[in-house]
């Protein structure tokens, strides 16, 4: 059932289309069609494999591509990242977490806590803040889940 970009899925949970998930993000589809096809950023709702195929993404689906898109803009070789951002996991990360690259190609998983004490080490760092991506998705969205059921 589709209704406004959003789908329903089996389960009753609710997923993000692509193209809404690249107008969350803040990239293109066509960036989001190339992440996918790399295997960098795929859908964990439903991968939209065949003909008929819709690609369903999660809410943490959406926060690694805006990280992705994030570091991208800010002079990051998003080649090297992206495998960085497949291995990601957000599951059970707190809501405060910020995602921080040390100038190369991996991300870690930063408390915000943690954060000052991490840029201050030596070496160029990208932040990515998803709280405000999170809101936001919560607003337009209530009970938009990143985690499939069956």
């Amino acid at each position: 059932m589709l209704c406004n970009d959003v789908v329903i899925t089996q389960g009753s949970v609710k997923g993000i289309t692509g193209p809404k998930a690249a107008v969350l993000a803040n990239i293109t589809y066509r960036q989001l069609d190339y992440w996918a096809r790399q295997g960098w950023v795929t859908p964990s709702l439903e991968a939209g494999v065949g003909r008929p195929g819709r690609r369903i993404y999660g809410a943490d689906d959406v926060v690694k591509l805006a990280a992705l898109g994030h570091f991208g803009r800010s002079g990051a070789d998003v080649g090297q990242l992206g495998p960085a951002v497949t291995r990601l996991n957000l599951s059970g990360v707190p809501e405060d977490y910020l995602l921080v690259t040390p100038g190369g190609p991996d991300i870690e998983v930063v408390a915000a806590s943690e954060l000052r004490a991490r840029v201050a080490l030596p070496g160029s760092m990208c932040v990515f803040d998803p709280a405000p991506l999170r809101n936001k998705m919560a607003r337009r969205e209530p009970g938009i889940s990143s985690r499939k059921t069956a």
